[in-house]
């Protein structure tokens, strides 16, 4: 027994005959009749008596016919409110993400739930990667955007894209010449590193290889905006991506070199907690959240990163 036998079923029953009910059915008589023996055979009793002009329901027809209609209308509820959910995504969802992520798709994505989910209020909390980490595992945030995540079974993360890391700094440090730059070059250099957390897990994926840059730090920050004064000041450089610093390498007031031997790279991950239950609301948040990433990527507005391979 399946929905379309019942209404088929139920349409017999309200017509009284079977061309009839074809009609309104939109199949032909010999399918449904075929059906209606089906269900027949199923339930071992005669659901109709078949007169000259027309089919009466029997008793067992017509138990069966209440039970039916309260099948088909809890379907047709179910499918409704589905529906209804889908198109009218309501309620609040807090996202977590670095400032860096923030200043390329952070006013896109505001637009987007301004102009497509006006029952929708979005708090994007601005974190580093090890705070925002932490945040998503006391339950402050749904989603986060993480620079490599630590391992843990406890959170489901998709990667978004891989991004380069250069020295940043002031021409008066740096030159004006973007010329490649070694990992112990740039450890003579006076440093400035952003602190966070476990900070060069989340600055590189290959964290061993930049310890003495770190090591050499006079300076450690765990502020964005300290940061930005200490490199427009010309007191130190940092490592950092492209997309931190984008007006001011556009004004030439802070020069990216690219970095090498080796070539420091950083995955973002869009994370959830692994027992986050699915809404529409938060499945909208994440799709709409990769889709801005992959075309700020592809469309170079995301300067130094690229889409994971496969991407």
């Amino acid at each position: 027994m399946d929905t379309r036998q019942l209404r088929y079923f139920t349409a017999v029953c309200e017509f009284r005959n079977l061309s009839h009910a074809a009609d309104h059915c939109h199949t032909a008589a010999s399918a449904l009749s075929h059906h209606i023996a089906a269900l027949e055979e199923e339930l071992g009793t005669p659901l109709f008596t078949r007169k000259p002009r027309g089919m009466e329901p029997t008793a067992a027809g017509l138990r069966l016919l209440d039970h039916a209609r309260r099948i088909l209308d809890a379907f047709e509820t179910a499918a409704t409110d589905v529906r209804t959910g889908q198109a009218e995504i309501s309620g609040q969802i807090a996202v977590g993400m670095p400032f860096s992520v923030i200043n390329v798709i952070g006013a896109d994505l505001m637009r987007s739930v301004i102009e497509d989910m006006p029952r929708v209020r979005l708090l994007i909390r601005e974190g580093l990667s090890g705070l925002t980490y932490t945040t998503l595992r006391q339950g402050e945030v749904e989603a986060a955007l993480i620079f490599n995540p630590p391992p843990d079974t406890l959170t489901r993360r998709q990667p978004l894209l891989e991004e380069a890391l250069f020295c940043i700094g002031h021409p008066q440090l740096l030159g004006t010449q973007p010329a490649p730059i070694t990992i112990d070059e740039m450890a003579q250099l006076p440093l400035s590193m952003l602190q966070s957390g476990n900070l060069l897990r989340a600055l590189s994926d290959r964290p061993g290889q930049l310890a003495r840059l770190e090591a050499g730090a006079q300076i450690q920050l765990a502020s964005v905006a300290g940061t930005l004064a200490a490199l427009r000041a010309g007191l130190a450089c940092t490592l950092a991506p492209k997309v931190l610093v984008s007006d001011d390498l556009k004004r030439g007031t802070l020069v990216a070199r690219p970095v090498i031997e080796p070539q420091p790279m950083r995955t973002l991950y869009l994370v959830t907690d692994q027992d986050l239950v699915p809404t529409p609301l938060n499945e909208w948040m994440q799709a709409r959240i990769t889709t801005l990433v992959t075309e700020a990527v592809r469309d170079g507005r995301w300067d130094g990163a690229r889409l994971p391979t496969g991407g």
